[in-house]
């Protein structure tokens, strides 16, 4: 489900990491990098980290430009039959973090979206650790000015794969991390869909109107509104 992402997999009172992030998280945590199934002929490569300290751990791994997926025991392991049932609790992003520990005290962690319409633009973006959230509609000449002045941890944008305007979407990206240092991540087009956007905002602030924050009901600007709440969905599962 989470690709992106480096798994952190608890078992017991660690956190072990496999194959290719088991590599990632030796060398970006300074870990020890071990093996299982060596017997077999094919042994599997292994990265553990103690569950106690896995803060200070995910603080490195984010400040390193990854994500990280924590899988955690759902059931009682003395209930369990078989194999203890887990699953991914949450995701920890540069643009998704609440933790104190994580945190810069003095600066905000906002993640962005950006859309980009026929005519103009938008931008939207979140510090969930306060609850700031705001968006706006820009020339497309302003997003790196904008992502700039924010100091964006993360950018959201819509998947252009195979489309016309690939290119110019990579020659964005580029220019997006060569300026900012943001992290990049790319989610499916339906994230920013105007309809969906409206209705998952009208929702969440449980309103019948957006009129209220001072914003039309027809502002082209909520497609990246709406895609900052998809993407928090998907990695607070909350």
């Amino acid at each position: 489900k989470y690709p992106d992402a480096v798994l952190f997999f608890r078992m017991g009172d660690f956190y072990e990491t496999f194959f290719e992030d088991a590599q990632v998280v030796s060398r970006v945590l300074g870990l020890v990098l071990t093996s299982r199934g060596k017997n077999a002929g094919n042994p599997i490569p292994l990265a553990g980290l103690p569950y106690h300290a896995v803060d200070g751990y995910l603080k490195k791994m984010i400040q390193a430009g990854y994500k990280v997926a924590v899988c955690e025991q759902v059931e009682d392991p003395k209930l369990a039959k078989g194999v203890v049932k887990r699953d991914v609790i949450r995701i920890v992003t540069p643009g998704t973090l609440t933790d104190d520990m994580l945190l810069d005290a003095k600066e905000d962690n906002f993640l962005c979206a950006v859309w980009l319409g026929r005519k103009q633009a938008a931008l939207s973006w979140v510090d969930i650790s306060t609850g700031h959230f705001f968006v706006q509609q820009v020339g497309e000449k302003q997003i790196l000015d904008e992502l700039l002045r924010l100091g964006a941890r993360e950018v959201l944008l819509a998947e252009c794969r195979g489309q016309l305007f690939e290119p110019e979407q990579k020659k964005l990206v580029k220019q997006i991390q060569q300026l900012t240092g943001a992290v990049i991540t790319e989610r499916p087009g339906w994230y920013f869909d105007p309809f969906n956007a409206k209705e998952k905002l009208l929702k969440h602030f449980q309103v019948g109107t957006l009129e209220g924050f001072g914003i039309a009901d027809d502002f082209e600007g909520l497609c990246a509104a709406g895609a900052i709440l998809e993407y928090l969905d998907e990695t607070q599962k909350t």
